[in-house]
């Protein structure tokens, strides 16, 4: 079995299909957002509108998919709950996974899924996505059945709308890193590929 195949596995189609679908809504929410916050091009009452219409359509997909996956989290076949609780024997494998990250060491074997930061990361992102929906709804019905988010917790809806851009900034931040280390893995994956093949052709 290839390292790809190995990949697959660990990652089953319906998560890949979620992944996707939470990264193009996010992606499609940034954009938008960006332009709520800054009409940068003049296209009158209509554009701000329409764009407005498609960051609330991104929203409710992202809404639909994120609890998706995390009710997929605990349900079903492929539930994945324990591959994103630290314990003592990932929190023993930190160092050797930033030293792989640092170029200084080989990828340290993994008992689980993901590698102990990737745990962090992926569960504070959960976090973010779920901060942005709730202020984003906040935002939408500031004086309805969310006043409680705008009130309650930041005294007034001009401190959720700046935190609700405050977050989104992280996000931008966040698929700039996912990215990279997605293309250098994949890359990774092909060298251990080619490797693999080279030497089965060599034992043959």
């Amino acid at each position: 079995m290839t390292n790809s195949e190995s990949q697959e596995m660990r990652h089953p189609p319906v998560f890949r299909t979620l992944h996707s679908i939470i990264m193009w809504s996010i992606l499609i929410l940034v954009a938008t957002g960006f332009y709520i916050h800054y009409p940068f091009m003049d296209g009158g009452g209509f554009l701000m509108s329409l764009v407005r219409g498609v960051h609330f359509l991104s929203a409710a997909i992202l809404i639909v998919s994120t609890v998706t996956r995390i009710v997929m989290m605990f349900v079903g076949k492929n539930r994945d709950w324990s591959s994103l609780v630290l314990g003592l024997r990932d929190i023993a494998l930190m160092p050797k996974v930033i030293a792989h990250y640092l170029h200084f060491a080989k990828e340290p074997k993994l008992s689980k899924k993901y590698n102990p930061l990737q745990m962090i990361t992926y569960f504070g992102v959960f976090i973010l996505i779920l901060f942005q929906i709730l202020s984003g709804l906040a935002l939408l019905f500031p004086d309805s059945f969310m006043a409680w988010f705008n009130y309650g917790i930041f005294g007034n809806e001009v401190n959720s709308r700046i935190w609700h851009y405050i977050i989104n900034w992280v996000l931008v931040i966040f698929l700039m890193i996912h990215l990279y280390l997605t293309i250098r893995q994949g890359r990774v994956e092909e060298a251990k590929d080619i490797k693999q093949m080279h030497s089965v052709t060599e034992a043959e």
